[in-house]
């Protein structure tokens, strides 16, 4: 069942159209968790993806996957990879991200109204980062997290073990820290617009490279994200430009 955001327990404030958790709402979590989506996905052995990742995941992402994504465009690739399964009706559920970017997180695909975010604070321990993670792979079928170097290796084995039986997709933001990731997916960005002194950012070319303990090679590709006019999207031959060289 999906529940509607005016169902979205009122001790949340609204940050630019996004739900932002109260540093000490992970009770509150948990008890909303089971009444969000939940399983909209899970019948599927992979989600989709935006068709700009169609050159780099034919397949989609593996339903129970953990995916790292890092580089220039770490973040970014994180909210294109939750948009079309956001578009399709499931819920996003991020924590432990330094900021959040509720602007970067529309302009990829997401609809705001259907994402909540756990505040990071320093004062998170590994216990309380277990029921976070916990509670939200339970209740969402897309996760964020980008607080995976404080999280001990136990506590990563539990949460991979739960996100394996409930089919969700865990997206790790920036490194890895104790979890064992099933793809990687590197970036690497180039902002065009900007002369000596004047001009704007108006378009930016990211260079993917996607690897994994099931892939036999590397798949590469690059993306306007965005295009000149705003669109994201794979480069092609016809796009008048040539693809970043591979990131090193």
């Amino acid at each position: 069942m999906v529940v509607a955001v005016a169902s979205v327990p009122r001790t949340t404030a609204v940050v630019a159209g996004t739900r932002v958790l109260d540093p000490d709402a992970r009770d509150r979590l948990a008890a909303l968790a089971p009444r969000l989506t939940g399983g909209l996905l899970a019948g599927d052995r992979c989600i989709p993806v935006h068709p700009a990742y169609q050159g780099v995941l034919p397949q989609g992402l593996p339903c129970g996957a953990t995916v790292l994504t890092e580089g220039q465009a770490a973040l970014s690739s994180a909210f294109l990879l939750a948009a079309a399964p956001v578009q399709m009706g499931a819920w996003l559920g991020a924590a432990g991200l330094a900021a959040f970017g509720a602007q970067a997180c529309a302009e990829a695909g997401v609809a705001p109204e259907r994402v909540v975010v756990v505040r990071d604070t320093p004062s998170r321990t590994d216990e309380m980062w277990g029921q976070v993670l916990a509670a939200l792979i339970d209740g969402f079928d897309v996760v964020l997290f980008g607080a995976a170097a404080r999280v001990r290796a136990g506590t990563a084995r539990r949460i991979q073990s739960r996100l394996q039986q409930r089919g969700a997709v865990l997206v790790i933001v920036g490194a890895a820290g104790p979890f064992s990731c099933d793809l990687t997916v590197a970036s690497r960005a180039v902002w065009s617009g900007l002369g000596h002194g004047h001009g704007r950012l108006q378009t930016r070319q990211v260079h993917l490279e996607v690897t994994g303990r099931r892939m036999p090679r590397a798949s590469r590709d690059t993306l306007w994200f965005p295009a000149g006019d705003g669109r994201i999207e794979r480069l092609t031959p016809e796009s008048g430009s040539t693809p970043l060289r591979r990131a090193v």
